[in-house]
């Protein structure tokens, strides 16, 4: 059984990976925009876009893993 604070701790956790990985995804889908041209991918069912979005999301939590790996970013905010 958690208690609050742990629950609280674990919440903080959980957004701050989601703010790392959802910056990083964003600055590969605009990397990939400039370098491919087009249009950023959507969030409807073209397979194209659901293709660019997986990639952009994958890619950014190998490099939220690499940055945490290297001491750059900490793996919790909170301990």
């Amino acid at each position: 059984m958690t208690t609050p604070a742990t629950d609280g701790k674990m919440l903080v956790n959980a957004l701050y990976h989601s703010a790392v990985v959802c910056g990083i995804a964003v600055g590969y889908a605009r990397l990939g925009k400039m370098a491919i041209g087009g249009s950023p991918p959507k969030l409807d069912f073209i397979p194209r876009d659901v293709g660019m979005a997986i990639v952009d999301v994958a890619l950014a939590m190998a490099t939220k893993d690499m940055l945490i790996k290297q001491g750059l970013i900490p793996a919790d905010i909170m301990k």
